[in-house]
């Protein structure tokens, strides 16, 4: 299935997802060079990727929802239709709105929990946030 279309996510997520690469509303500041991305697209990519790694989703209200990207130019060469397969729910594959619905929920769910990992103005941790939800080096030393 072919990936084209807008997705978007939470206005709260869309705020994380510019602090995350660096940007802010001022056009004539400069990107803050201590953010993990250098592209917005690419921390949504990264926060869709957490997201159906844990499983986990976040529904977003209509009246808070912004359009970011066109789906297939920040896919790129890759095929995010066998993640959504491998990893995802089989709901999620259904037709194009579904998959639509469903990476917006996985990336508006790790956009959320990458927020939770910053720790100062400019100080993100998210090798911790990968620990505490399992994903990181030690997570396989935690036990539940």
């Amino acid at each position: 299935m072919k990936l084209d279309f807008q997705v978007g996510t939470s206005k709260k997520s869309h705020e994380i997802m510019k602090r995350l690469s660096g940007k802010t509303d001022d056009k004539k500041e400069p990107a803050n060079p201590k953010a993990p991305f250098k592209q917005m697209s690419n921390a949504y990519l990264f926060a869709l990727v957490l997201g159906l790694s844990k499983g986990k989703k976040k529904p977003i209200e209509k009246k808070n929802r912004i359009n970011v990207f066109q789906f297939s130019s920040v896919e790129g060469d890759n095929d995010f239709s066998i993640l959504l397969q491998h990893l995802g729910e089989p709901s999620d594959l259904v037709d194009k709105d579904s998959a639509r619905k469903a990476i917006e929920e996985y990336a508006n769910w790790g956009l959320d929990s990458l927020g939770e990992s910053k720790y100062g103005d400019d100080d993100y941790r998210i090798h911790k946030l990968l620990e505490e939800i399992g994903l990181g080096p030690m997570s396989s030393f935690v036990t539940d």
